[in-house]
């Protein structure tokens, strides 16, 4: 009887707590800057960027990538793929207030925006083979 007893005493508990955490109010996430910002030195873009990575035409899952700027307007970046790891290098130029760069393989324009305090770089390119890219990139603290 004491086992059954503390075994209900258990599920009130457990429930309770369930119901308390689930009714929860939860703030939203504050949308994405959306103020663009003319970028006229790698400065201002410099440092560790990372976020979610999205294709077109869609794989399985999207990727998460790194993106490193330096003040030079050298870059590097990672991207963590399920079939294995994408990386590259090269240098941005500064273009309309955007970074750009194109290579044989394909081309990448990155634009900044701030908003409240908060940093976003949107990154676009394609590849030769026609594929597209897009991605959200936030400061890396």
């Amino acid at each position: 009887m004491k086992e059954w007893l503390r075994a209900i005493c258990f599920g009130v508990l457990v429930g309770g707590v369930t119901g308390f955490v689930g009714c929860a109010p939860v703030e939203p996430l504050p949308p994405p800057p959306s103020t663009p910002v003319s970028v006229s030195a790698f400065k201002s873009a410099a440092g560790k960027w990372a976020g979610i990575l999205k294709t077109t035409p869609r794989s399985k899952g999207d990727d998460w990538v790194t993106l490193t700027i330096r003040d030079d307007g050298s870059y590097d970046f990672v991207s963590v793929r399920t079939i294995g790891i994408f990386q590259g290098q090269g240098t941005f130029m500064l273009s309309d207030g955007k970074l750009k760069t194109e290579t044989e393989r394909g081309w990448i324009i990155a634009t900044l925006y701030e908003e409240g305090g908060r940093r976003l770089l949107k990154v676009e390119g394609a590849s030769k083979d026609g594929t597209q890219y897009l991605a959200g990139l936030a400061p890396v603290k």
